[in-house]
Parts: structure tokens; C-alpha cells; sequence
């Protein structure tokens, strides 16, 4: 019975040693999703600020080329509706293609984000 005392203390290390394990795993998860929180939030942020840039470059476009088309028919509302038709058929496009162009790299980068990152844990 003299190494019962022994065994307690080693007992009592070992329940500390993991109590610290688990905090330490706690703070890397929370560490870890506000690092995943940043970069989805960063990617959102750029994607708006590119997508009121580019709507703002596109709108002003539209408004010359119309001017342009128009100038060449010798009819504003003329160049104004063919290049309306024009941005329907864009649209049509995009939304045909929307799988594709959004969908797919937004899964993509959301499965680099979470599943990669993962299996790299794993393999440490």
C-alpha cells in the first residue's frame, strides 16, 4: 500500500494533463473557425465590392454602347432597346450558367475551407 499514494498523484496529473489537453483543444477551435469565420467574411466583402464596382462599370457601359447603337440606327430608343435585349440575353446566360460560374467554386472553396483543412490535421 505505500505506491497507492503514488498512483492517486499520478492519477491526478494525468486528469490535469487532460483537463489542459481539452482547453487547449477548445481555444484551437475557437482560434480555428474565427480564422474560417475571416476568410469567408473577407471573401463576401470582396465579392460585394467588386460586384457594386462592376455593376457601376457595366451600367455605364451599357448607357454608351445604347448611345453608340443608337447613333448608328439614328433611333436613341432603338439603341436603348437593342441593348437592353442584348443584357437580357446576358442574363439568360448567367442564370443558364450559374452552376457553373457560382455554385461549383463557391462549394469548392467551402470544402477547401472546411474538409481540407481537416484531413491535414489528421495526417499531424
Amino acid at each position: 500500500m505505500i505506491g497507492t499514494g503514488k498512483y492517486t498523484e499520478d492519477i491526478r496529473e494525468i486528469i490535469l494533463e487532460v483537463k489542459h489537453y481539452l482547453n487547449l483543444q477548445k481555444k484551437y477551435l475557437a482560434i480555428d473557425a474565427a480564422e474560417k469565420a475571416t476568410v469567408i467574411l473577407s471573401a463576401v466583402a470582396i465579392a460585394a465590392i467588386c460586384i457594386l464596382l462592376g455593376t457601376i462599370i457595366l451600367l455605364l457601359c451599357t448607357f454608351a454602347i445604347a448611345y453608340w447603337i443608337g447613333d448608328l440606327l439614328n433611333s436613341l430608343p432603338l439603341g436603348f432597346l437593342t441593348m437592353a435585349c442584348i443584357v437580357v440575353l446576358l442574363l439568360l446566360l448567367f442564370y443558364i450558367k450559374r452552376k457553373a460560374w457560382i455554385i461549383q467554386p463557391l462549394a469548392r472553396m467551402m470544402a477547401q475551407l472546411f474538409v481540407d483543412n481537416n484531413e491535414e490535421e489528421e495526417e499531424e
